[in-house]
């Protein structure tokens, strides 16, 4: 294991011992639930919708999962099983804890040591970023999918140059903040996959998690705020959506869907 990854390991373990970092995923407030899990819902939706599949049929395996909120919310979804893989034994025995549904393995993105195509779906949420070499665990990604890729990744563009961060700073280790577009996704997808038949596309959307639970703060919490933040959701993507400093990336291997 090199130094940078032992450690950003150590950072995360100490990051995943509070649990004042991570216990938002057990919020039971609606606005942080859905803040927390919108992104997830587009995503898993899209595939579902262009798979005609069930998610009964399928595994899962989620990167740099943490304490297993992305997992949670897969679980909730329907899927037949769901592993949450991360870099941190801290985080996966706070998901063991908080979500028995749930199967973990400490894994290092960067190098999957599982067999090809053995998962149906590859999923990773504000991952990918974190990594020295992030393009190298999306191709582990298409390697270890079976039928499909799910990636939710900052998006390259103006709002990000302006606005964005740079560098992330967690317990005294720095990564780059690498972000996509569908030019990059589709490049390195077709580039490692070659002429096998395949579904690209990547989604570019807004989103601000910290500014929108503000604004449904002042607008009271609970559901009405909800319906709110949902409407300036719209449309922000409706109008401006071209501007979105966030891409949710989706590929399908075609001659694995049947």
């Amino acid at each position: 294991m090199t130094d940078g990854v032992t450690q950003q390991k150590k950072s995360f373990n100490d990051t995943y011992s509070r649990a004042e970092n991570w216990s938002y995923w057990d919020s039971q407030d609606p606005l942080t639930q859905y803040l927390l899990t919108r992104r997830l819902r587009i995503a898993v939706d899209r595939v579902m919708q262009i798979t005609q599949a069930s998610p009964a049929d399928w595994n899962v395996l989620v990167l740099c999962g943490g304490v297993g909120g992305e997992g949670s919310f897969l679980a909730n979804y329907g899927f037949k099983s769901v592993t949450v893989s991360d870099i941190s034994e801290t985080a996966l025995e706070a998901c063991n804890k908080r979500d028995s549904r749930l199967e973990t393995q400490v894994i290092n993105a960067e190098q999957l040591e599982l067999p090809n195509e053995s998962y149906d779906l590859v999923l990773v949420q504000d991952g990918l970023h974190h990594l020295p070499r992030p393009v190298l665990g999306f191709t582990e990604m298409l390697r270890v999918a079976r039928k499909a890729v799910i990636v939710i990744e900052p998006h390259l563009g103006l709002v990000a140059n302006l606005m964005g961060t740079t560098w992330e700073n967690h317990g005294g280790t720095v990564n780059y903040v690498f972000r996509w577009n569908a030019l990059l996704l589709k490049q390195v997808t077709q580039s490692y996959i070659l002429k096998s038949p395949c579904y690209i596309q990547a989604i570019r959307l807004w989103n601000h998690n910290l500014l929108m639970a503000k604004v449904g703060k002042i607008l009271g919490g609970k559901q009405g705020a909800v319906l709110s933040v949902k409407s300036f959701y719209f449309i922000l993507d409706w109008l401006f959506g071209w501007l979105g400093n966030m891409m949710i990336g989706i590929v399908i291997k075609y001659d694995t869907q049947q």
